[in-house]
């Protein structure tokens, strides 16, 4: 026996020392990849070397469990080493990284629920733990064979050997770490600037100064001129293709521009269609965080900061359209406000459009500047020889730039092609060219499509049959793609970076300052024209954004920050492919409504609200029905029903009840029946019809033994328990539902549980048992890299309410602030409306000044009112009346509370209560009205008893005894008193037990004994001052201790 003890802690120490190892290369990993997971794995391994040390119970087990770990960690490592690049991984790559991490979070519970003293082993029956066991080893197996481990790398026969992998991979994440960081340095395609926010996000990527720039000294100098000007607004406007921007990028690095404006922004606006992703485009290039509608965010963040230059590139997708148009000249003219903000506006417009018209609603700088025309002869001829050298016949070279009518990016294309060719060959097929397409007529857009048209058929593009391929699927990505993507897509394109050497070289294609590769808006629409892509191109890329966008859904519970970033990076691409898509003729047509379905998720998840592609589905949904389909659209309806009011909801679920009919999809039912039930309860009050639907949805779950869909489950209906008031029953759900999560290993759902089961505990009046399970919430978040999250802000509230509730009224705001400060109202509204009711609660109780209370409220009001958040506009009512009592407007107050009873009783628990308290406490009400409180304070003690919540009930006696003291009933009103004061006391309830304390030492002197009157009151007053209310009772509570 004392051998194999010593073997097994040899082998522990040895998995242990391993691990370390490991977990440092995670760290690196972590701070220079920001691959998904790494931060949950890193962290969750840490906590696992600190608890097997510990572990009494099945310590073999758990070491082989870490052993296996360990081989799957360094295999991580690995994957990124040979990845040779710092960009994301391939998504399916990701996704068996995101099944590791949910593999060892049910290790790190069941070695956790080996150790001696803990809880989490009472939670399970030893048949469970069995089968928690066999997940995880079922899990390592998996991973192992994707990853293809060999068994044997699970042994640990020399550390030292360990010791040198460990530093090898180490040295070669290093020198790949160094590798990058030297080619992004010596990339000299763009330049970083600071901008004013200190903020780490917030910085703008600002394009080179051109290179080849002649022929435009007039236009510059007219547009120094005018920013030389106060406030100057100035549009450039021409033909595409004509240089605009090249002018502004011009601009943008001139000397005299540089000095005035210190903070510069370039903003190319081509993939915006609406004046929301404008915002949003413009906030990314500020380091905003994303939101629903950035609109006011950008112009505070202009109107805070110092003077600085805003360039908009290609904002006429935007302009164009009749529907979008007021918006953005709206967007416009609010940013001219801004008056230390100096705008330029680069406008593509054809020669037979509008000419010189410019958006309304701005007062833009006189004298106007021209449209962009051709460049002159000279200038022309000097583009040409900084391109291909002066190495031609000056004739032919004439020849040439006449045909081109000297438009820079005709010139610009052809020049490239004479550098690989000829000017005599270029000739020659330019005739070819030109004829096919002048037939329509000759003019400036025909002579760009020609010089298109002639680079298209370069030898160096024929030579590369993908070439074309690649810059048609090009034309309708208005984002371009990065390097990663491209070859991450699996797109049916030969050498596929030849390909995209070949169009870099005839300029046809350009990398942009985030090294994406792009076509400008003239050759991006001739070849959408001629060369439209193939759906044998679309589909890949689509496919590929839907695994990143399945991904996210999947994973959301976990950091998934560079898979947003990617998602977030072509949204505009994903909305083209998705509208290109969304038409009856498509045959892939179910899984492009399934992949908007995604990303009106995604976009709704990360706080960008609905996409406007959702009101074309339901005109194409597949003919015969597809019943899956159909409901996989209802549920998204209803989920987005806070961002997009719904117009015919009984319809809606009356189809979806008529589809559920007809399949058999256990999830999607019951996804189904929870949007529903969460539908009944928040938009229509009805909690009974919620329950109803929810348990439908716990029922196919249970079916289907999925335990994390159970879990989350059975915690919304605790917390629709809990709101109705059967606190007991909410707290035995949320009991469950964590440990159906811990049974599973998924520590985001576990986090939910506890923070639902806290606020139980909350309810109950348990505070010391809440903020234990509230800190437990947070760890679990910290485990799963979730603690920047909205769970993460609902337990600081949660917290908050805590403090409220024992009445410790600074520490309560102080975490409310904290929320505001993360958040704001454009990024995350309701939250922010939320934070500000709980401002305005505290506010009331604390003596704020009333017109910043009312100021906060009708923030709050406009926020629910946008949303349709009924209930909470109650709550906004109810607070208001709290400060109409305190201001003496009874009459007011009365109707208000009176009312709010009626609507929440059986409903809203909490409301409920906060309305009896109000109008239950005997000592805020005028004599005339002191039968009236009087009752309510007898139907506050019966509430609170039927519910079995301390506070409330000791609230009410507090109640009963100040009314009997009123009466003169001493004996009756100190009995009251004295239970009231024991059970505060107990509660460490700060206010209530001084203003018990305050009536006690009242009597005290009442009754002659002076010494008791004065210790009570002068407890008293420290317990005020500790509460923090600031409504003049301290100075009393000091004058009357003093008198006496």
């Amino acid at each position: 026996m004392p051998l194999q003890t010593s073997v097994t802690e040899i082998r522990l120490n040895n998995v242990l020392s391993c691990l370390k190892m490991a977990v440092g290369l995670l760290n690196v990993l972590n701070d220079s990849f920001g691959t998904p997971f790494l931060p949950a794995i890193e962290r969750t391994t840490l906590a696992l070397i600190n608890e097997v040390q510990s572990v009494k119970r099945n310590k073999v087990e758990c070491i082989q469990l870490l052993e296996s770990v360990h081989g799957l960690l360094y295999t991580i490592v690995d994957i990124h080493i040979k990845s040779g690049t710092m960009e994301i991984l391939p998504p399916i790559i990701l996704n068996h990284i995101g099944r590791f991490t949910e593999t060892i979070h049910k290790i790190h519970t069941f070695v956790e629920a080996q150790r001696d003293g803990n809880k989490i082993k009472n939670f399970f029956r030893q048949s469970e733990m069995t089968t928690l066991l066999r997940d995880c080893w079922k899990g390592l197996q998996q991973g192992m064979e994707v990853f293809e481990i060999e068994t044997s790398v699970r042994h640990f026969n020399s550390i030292s050997e360990m010791q040198k992998k460990s530093q090898n991979m180490h040295n070669k994440l290093l020198e790949l770490i160094a590798n990058f960081s030297d080619w992004e340095t010596s990339d000299g395609s763009s330049s970083m600037y600071n901008t004013f926010n200190s903020s780490s996000r917030s910085f703008s990527m600002l394009p080179s100064r051109p290179k080849i720039f002649y022929g435009r000294e007039e236009e510059l100098e007219n547009i120094l001129q005018n920013l030389a000007q106060d406030s100057p607004r100035i549009t450039i406007l021409g033909p595409g293709g004509m240089g605009k921007t090249s002018l502004a990028r011009a601009i943008l690095h001139h000397p005299n521009v540089i000095t005035k404006y210190e903070h510069r922004f370039f903003v190319p606006c081509d993939s915006a269609t609406t004046r929301i992703e404008a915002a949003a485009l413009i906030g990314s290039h500020l380091g905003l965080e994303p939101g629903k509608d950035l609109t006011k965010s950008v112009i505070r963040h202009f109107s805070e900061g110092p003077p600085c230059l805003l360039i908009l590139d290609n904002l006429e997708t935007a302009w164009e359209p009749i529907e979008s148009r007021d918006g953005i000249e709206e967007f416009l003219s609010l940013l001219t406000d801004v008056l230390h903000l100096a705008l330029v506006w680069t406008v593509y417009q054809q020669i037979t459009m509008r000419g010189t018209e410019r958006p309304s609603k701005v007062r833009w700088t006189r004298p106007f500047l021209a449209p962009l025309k051709s460049l002159s002869d000279d200038a022309a001829h000097q583009v040409f020889i900084s391109i291909t050298d002066d190495v031609h016949d000056t004739r032919d070279v004439d020849r040439l730039l006449r045909l081109t009518d000297n438009m820079p990016l005709a010139i610009d294309l052809i020049a490239h092609m004479v550098d690989d060719e000829s000017c005599s060959s270029i000739l020659a097929r330019w005739k070819t060219e030109k004829t096919a397409l002048f037939s329509a007529g000759h003019d400036k857009g025909s002579n760009l499509d020609a010089s298109i048209a002639i680079s298209l058929s370069s030898p160096r593009v024929k030579s590369l049959a993908g070439s074309r391929e690649l810059l048609s699927l090009m034309s309708i990505l208005p984002d371009g793609l990065s390097d990663v993507e491209l070859l991450q897509s699996n797109l049916p394109i030969q050498n596929i970076q030849g390909c995209k050497t070949a169009l870099l070289r005839t300029s046809l294609a350009y990398m942009d300052d985030k090294k994406r590769l792009k076509s400008l808006v003239p050759i991006r629409e001739h070849v959408q024209q001629y060369y439209p892509p193939d759906t044998t191109l679309i589909q890949p890329l689509r496919k590929h954004f839907q695994i990143l966008l399945e991904l996210y859904r999947g994973y959301h519970g976990g950091k998934m920050e560079q898979v947003i970033g990617e998602i977030h990076s072509n949204k505009g691409n994903l909305q083209q492919l998705l509208m290109l898509g969304l038409h009856a003729d498509n045959s892939n047509l179910a899984d492009t409504i399934n992949c908007t379905l995604s990303l009106n998720s995604f976009s709704r998840m990360t706080g960008h609200g609905n996409l406007s592609l959702m009101d074309e589905i339901p005109a194409v949904l597949p003919r015969p029905i597809n019943h899956r389909l159909e409901i996989a659209f209802i549920t998204e309806v209803f989920n987005s029903r806070i961002v997009r009011p719904i117009s015919t909801p009984e319809l809606l679920i009356s189809e979806g009840l008529s589809h559920l009919k007809n399949i058999d999809h256990p999830r999607l039912e019951s996804d189904f029946y929870v949007s529903v039930g969460s539908y009944y309860y928040y938009h229509r009050k009805d909690p009974s019809t919620a329950m109803n639907y929810v348990h439908k949805a716990l029922a196919l779950s249970q079916s289907s033994a999925n335990a994390s869909q159970q879990s989350g489950i059975l915690n919304l209906i605790a917390t629709f328990t809990h709101k109705t008031g059967d606190i007991f029953a909410a707290q035995k759900r949320a009991q469950e539902a964590g440990r159906l999560a811990t049974l599973c290993g998924d520590l985001y759902e576990e986090a939910r549980a506890q923070k639902t089961e806290a606020a139980c505990c909350t309810s109950r009046s348990n505070f010391q048992a809440a903020l234990p399970l509230l800190s437990r919430a947070q760890t679990l978040l910290e485990l799963c890299g979730m603690s920047d999250g909205n769970l993460n802000l609902q337990i600081k509230n949660q917290e908050a309410q805590v403090h409220l509730l024992k009445s410790e009224y600074a520490e309560a705001l102080d975490h409310h602030n904290q929320v505001i400060k993360i958040i704001s109202e454009e990024e995350r509204p309701v939250n922010y409306g939320f934070s500000l009711v709980n401002i305005a609660e505290i506010g009331v109780l604390m003596g704020t000044d009333e017109h910043d209370v009312l100021t906060t409220l009708e923030k709050a009001k406009t926020i629910f009112n946008t949303f349709h958040y009924h209930a909470e506009l109650e709550y906004c009512d109810m607070i208001l009346a709290d400060l109409m009592l305190r201001g003496g407007n009874m009459p007011a107050a009365k109707i208000v509370f009176e009312k709010s009873i009626r609507s929440s009783w059986g409903k809203d628990d909490e409301a409920t209560s906060y309305c009896l308290d109000r109008v239950g406490n005997v000592s805020r009400w005028s004599a005339t009205d002191l039968k009236w409180a009087f009752t309510w304070a007898v139907i506050y003690l019966g509430y609170a008893q039927r519910s079995r919540q301390k506070l409330p009930l000791h609230r009410a006696l507090h109640f009963l005894g100040d009314f009997f003291l009123f009466k003169g009933v001493d004996e009756t009103a100190q009995n009251l008193l004295i239970v009231a004061l024991e059970g505060f006391t107990h509660m460490d309830v700060h206010r209530s037990r001084a203003e018990c304390m305050m009536r006690l030492g009242d009597l005290a002197k009442k009754m002659g004994d002076l010494s008791k009157a004065t210790e009570f009151h002068k407890t008293a007053g420290l317990l005020f001052e500790r509460s923090m209310r600031k409504d003049g009772r301290k100075a009393s509570i000091e004058e009357a201790a003093g008198e006496e």
